[in-house]
């Protein structure tokens, strides 16, 4: 696929992800908090995932290498979970825009310091002024969009 499709996908994606915060607050309130919501979803994903695993013709993710692979790759999960548990307990409280915002703004400061540096086996991109610029002015729409009380 073309660079400009990924672009539309990712878009589409932020979307959904921007849903996801309301929809798990309502999951939580049939399944018993939010602990208990972050389960269901994730059984939920899990199901699908093994789903499309086994319809594509797939195989199930080999148990001699996740055995061998180093420590730190096991922070991939549960960055996920974690991300989901505060969004159970964040959005309710503040609002999807602001936990949104600071998601993204928090996403895109540390994009830049992986991709300045090639962290975690990335190729190095430089950073330029642009860069630091589009982020600067995302973090002042953050502060923006936390600087007053909402009803």
């Amino acid at each position: 696929m073309a660079a400009p499709v990924f672009v539309v996908l990712a878009l589409l994606s932020g979307a959904l992800l921007a849903a996801q915060g309301p929809i798990l607050a309502r999951l939580a309130t049939y399944a018993g908090g939010p602990i208990q919501a972050a389960i269901v979803a994730f059984s939920i994903g899990l199901a699908a995932l093994v789903t499309v695993c086994l319809v594509s013709g797939g195989a199930l993710p080999r148990p001699a290498g996740i055995v061998r692979m180093p420590v730190w790759l096991w922070a991939g999960g549960l960055i996920g979970t974690s991300l989901l548990v505060l969004t159970l307990l964040a959005v309710p409280r503040i609002g999807v825009t602001t936990f949104a915002a600071a998601v993204v703004c928090g996403q895109l400061v540390a994009a830049l310091a992986y991709d300045h540096t090639g962290a975690f086996g990335l190729e190095l991109r430089r950073i330029e002024i642009r860069d630091v610029a589009g982020v600067v002015l995302l973090l002042a729409g953050l502060l923006m969009i936390t600087g007053h009380q909402r009803n």
